[in-house]
């Protein structure tokens, strides 16, 4: 190969560190509105009244922003699939508050320091209510988060709201209470995860215009710009066709920036004065009013006979969402399905559990996505299960994992129903990855320990993973490639580049498969308007969800240059050899430069482009 697994330098890499306007704010009108935030003092009360009037004198304040100026639309802030797995349970600003942090109301001025004196000059009168605040007593708890009758979810999800229960579920494979019964060896542990926040560098930034033909324009700090657009659009009742939203570079998201922020505020503010608005999130605002990744308690029962086969597992989990659901069902799905599926062999599971509404900072996607909660619990689970039966860590996984070709009776993620899904793992090199792992850390050398002095041990420990490439059936990406004149290509890419080098990596899929120099490849990203459509950048999806579709497409374009190059040439396609450079075909021959400006300038015109 001589573009994929080369080094390449990134192709937007020197522009960035020339400093080039590049990210959203750099890209925000100069003479924008800015747009800022009150945000609550209380962890949970319901605004009784708001005095803006002293405010709205201020020379400079052009809108305040209160619940009083919206519809009673609920929708979620989470950029997943649709309809969407989370419930509907948000206001872009509404009567009550629910953690500390959440919005009152907006102000738009023309300087953030006349923001900030508006601001100040706002008097708000709250009815303190008493807030959830342990999620363990979240459940039928007097004070109940969301009575609003708005709120629903899309399709079942064990949403309970009374019971402040954001969504639920249970499956069981085979008789776990009746195998737990009969295991000569059992673990029964609880283990607490805690609550994390992003910090991407870039904090969370969008803002907005109006082209001269009237549409909203957004550019936006998001890893899914496509629903960001289906979220204003049903939110804010403004037409599909009337939003466009660009994605610039993005200064990382880590799952922070698969939800909508200041999106809904801005994109208001500049409908209703017709000027160009802005949001920049200070760090205290990224801390207190994002997303952060879900606590949780995970109860994992474990039975074994004595000859080290792992029986029956047993999990049980309460996640804390937060005050509102973002990716509460979906992170709790994945603690289970990327975890339990690895020990293959059990003659039962049991996975439920229940995600709870508190007072809390919303939680939503972050790296790991659930994974990192559950396979901290089971393998420590595990590891206590060995302890007790007294054998050799690595032993008792090689003997109990998955393996190459095997499948698991678990289940599919978001199967219905008691009765699991088998998962066939026609790839897997864990076993492969265990024997490696133990040679590289010499573990038949140091395991448990090793006495390095007096006062120092030395021990080595293990743990099993897995991890998927987007999410089956409901991830897509897209390409489209198109041929100019003078021979080089325009990468047309829904992919979502928030930091982790897609754009570079795509046009390396492009380069190797037409065979042509990676800088003959111009890459556009993420524009709602002239990309494809495109899920977004989350679930370790774009390289191969989107590089796939690339390198289909780059696919069709060589067969139909070589095509196009037989009919110029006057031979048959078979007779073709192509290089990248030159198609010839005995001592007939034409360059692809020579191709492209006879296609779209003299006698053979047509524009070629696939997707």
């Amino acid at each position: 190969m001589k573009t994929v697994n080369n080094k390449i330098p990134s192709i937007d890499g020197m522009g960035l560190l020339l400093g080039r306007p590049a990210y959203t704010d750099d890209l925000a009108e100069p003479n924008s509105l800015i747009v800022k935030v009150l945000r609550s003092p209380h962890p949970y009360a319901k605004i009784i009244s708001i005095d803006d009037s002293e405010a709205k004198k201020i020379p400079g304040v052009e809108l305040v922003l209160t619940h009083k100026d919206f519809k009673r639309n609920s929708f979620t802030r989470a950029g997943q699939g649709y309809p969407e797995p989370s419930p509907h349970d948000k206001f872009v600003l509404d009567e009550y508050v629910r953690h500390v942090g959440d919005e009152v109301l907006a102000v738009a001025a023309i300087s953030n320091e006349i923001c900030e004196q508006a601001l100040k000059a706002i008097k708000v009168e709250y009815e303190v209510l008493t807030p959830v605040l342990d999620f363990e007593q979240a459940i039928d708890n007097e004070s109940i988060l969301h009575p609003e009758p708005e709120a629903i979810e899309m399709f079942p999800i064990g949403f309970e709201p009374k019971r402040n229960i954001a969504a639920a579920y249970q499956m069981e494979v085979g008789n776990v209470e009746e195998d737990i019964k009969k295991s000569d060896v059992v673990v029964k542990e609880s283990f607490y995860t805690q609550g994390q926040n992003h910090m991407a560098l870039e904090p969370h930034t969008v803002n907005a215009r109006l082209d001269f033909q009237g549409r909203l324009v957004l550019f936006t700090s998001t890893q899914t710009p496509i629903h960001v657009r289906r979220i204003i659009s049903q939110t804010l009742e403004i037409p599909l066709s009337k939003i466009r939203v660009i994605k610039p570079r993005v200064g990382g998201g880590f799952g922070g920036k698969q939800q909508i922020h200041g999106e809904m505020l801005v994109s208001t503010v500049t409908m209703r004065t017709k000027k160009p608005s802005k949001m920049v999130y200070t760090r205290k605002e990224v801390f207190e009013s994002s997303f952060q990744r879900h606590p949780m308690r995970l109860d994992i029962t474990l039975g074994a006979s004595k000859d080290g086969m792992l029986e029956s597992i047993d999990c049980y989990i309460l996640s804390d969402t937060g005050a509102y659901g973002e990716h509460a069902l979906t992170v709790f799905m994945v603690a289970g399905s990327k975890v339990l599926p690895l020990y293959n062999k059990v003659k039962s599971v049991r996975f439920h559990g229940d995600i709870v509404y508190t007072n809390h900072t919303s939680a939503g996607a972050f790296r790991g996505y659930g994974a990192i909660q559950g396979n901290f619990a089971v393998e420590s689970a595990i590891d206590m299960l060995i302890e007790k039966l007294g054998v050799d860590p690595i032993e008792f996984r090689n003997k109990n994992m998955i393996k190459e070709n095997e499948t698991s009776p678990i289940f599919a993620i978001m199967g219905e129903g008691t009765e699991g899904t088998a998962m066939n793992m026609d790839s897997c090199k864990l076993e492969y990855c265990l024997h490696r792992g133990k040679d590289l850390i010499k573990w038949n050398d140091i395991y448990p320990r090793k006495q390095v002095s007096e006062s120092k041990v030395k021990g080595v420990g293990m743990a099993i993973a897995m991890q998927g490439s987007g999410i089956p059936f409901i991830d897509m990406g897209a390409a489209t490639i198109k041929l100019n004149d003078d021979g080089f290509y325009n990468l047309m890419v829904g992919a979502t580049d928030i930091g982790q080098g897609s754009d570079t990596v795509l046009a390396q899929i492009a380069a190797e498969t037409l065979m042509c120099d990676i800088k003959d490849v111009i890459v556009y990203s993420s524009d709602s308007d002239l990309t494809p459509f495109d899920t977004g950048a989350y679930a370790s999806s774009t390289t191969y969800v989107s590089g796939n579709a690339v390198h289909k497409a780059a696919s069709k374009m060589k067969k139909k240059l070589i095509k196009e190059a037989a009919h110029a040439l006057e031979v048959e396609k078979d007779e073709i050899e192509y290089d990248g450079k030159t198609f010839k075909a005995g001592n007939k021959q034409i360059t692809i430069n020579e191709l492209s400006n006879r296609l779209y300038y003299n006698e053979d015109q047509k524009q070629l482009t696939v997707n």
